[in-house]
């Protein structure tokens, strides 16, 4: 597994996110650390929590410990970050484990925070790197007010959509109602906005 590169595209996601990544130092130090086999290994940014379980057992064990939430040993274990980051090792999910995810994604979020999993080869590249991706950027509450002030628009949802697992708002970590300015230069017309209304996943 080319570990190095997943750590270096992490830091890039959570660097494009606004994070501060000090708390990322010592991941490199603790490499060898990450195909053992005994605990989850969790590394922390300023509003995020990384967790990996690269085997099927440790990541069982996170989902034993997502029941605990709300409870001091989940605090403990996991931290009272905004963002909760899993990272896997494994291709195929049961529809009873993807229910599980969605569940504690929903749950986190009536506490104002956000869950998210990644598969080990979908950090093997940072789409927003690619030479054919437009920049990407989320606005805050004070600047989707601003633009539809600007555009004259009674609701976000008069806005195109952009899919919440679009690779894209995977990444820089979109939740449904969250708007994303999109960035788009021509040589003949120079640099234009495009504004998406990010909503629920396909079922």
């Amino acid at each position: 597994m080319k570990i190095d590169i997943v750590i270096e595209n992490l830091k890039s996601m959570m660097k494009e996110r606004g994070d501060i990544v000090d708390g990322l130092e010592d991941i490199d130090s603790k490499k060898e650390m990450f195909f053992q086999d005994k605990d989850v290994l969790c590394f922390e940014t300023s509003t995020t929590i990384i967790v990996f379980a690269l085997t099927k057992n440790l990541r069982s064990l996170f989902l034993k410990d997502i029941k605990n939430y709300n409870t001091e040993s989940f605090d403990e274990k996991y931290s009272k970050k905004q963002n909760i980051i899993l990272v896997v090792n494994d291709d195929v999910f049961s529809s009873q484990i993807k229910k599980q995810m969605k569940d504690f994604d929903e749950l986190l979020q009536k506490h104002n925070r956000t869950f998210q999993y990644f598969h080990v080869k979908n950090l093997l590249y940072d789409p927003t790197k690619h030479k054919l991706v437009p920049k990407h950027v989320k606005l805050t509450s004070e600047e989707v007010l601003e633009m539809m002030e600007k555009y004259i628009l009674q609701n976000k949802s008069q806005l195109p959509y952009i899919l919440q697992d679009d690779a894209i708002a995977r990444w820089i970590g979109l939740r449904p109602g969250d708007v994303v300015r999109i960035e788009r230069y021509n040589n003949n017309s120079g640099l234009s906005y495009y504004y998406r209304v990010c909503t629920f996943a396909k079922m």
